[in-house]
């Protein structure tokens, strides 16, 4: 089980190694996970957002109007936690 944590609401929870996403039982988020082209760092994404900051290298990184699950990464995997683009 992987311990993450919501970017939206930042509650940390437990999700099952081999999931795509999951839905944050706080604030019920849609939640994807991402591989950052620049620094190739898995983290967790909302859905609804087009972009994010890199929770590692801090570079933007637009999100694909689409993606599928063979795009996204695995829970098992993520390093950190992506966060909102603009930055609030």
């Amino acid at each position: 089980m992987a311990y993450l944590t919501c970017p939206w609401c930042l509650t940390p929870q437990l999700i099952a190694d081999d999931a795509a996403e999951y839905r944050c039982f706080t604030c019920y988020g849609e939640i994807r996970f991402f591989t950052c082209p620049e620094c190739t760092t898995i983290q967790t994404v909302s859905k609804r957002w087009r972009a994010f900051i890199c929770g590692k290298c801090s570079s933007k990184v637009d999100l694909p109007h689409q993606w599928g699950y063979a795009d996204s990464a695995k829970a098992l995997r993520v390093n950190t936690t992506g966060k909102a683009w603009p930055p609030l």
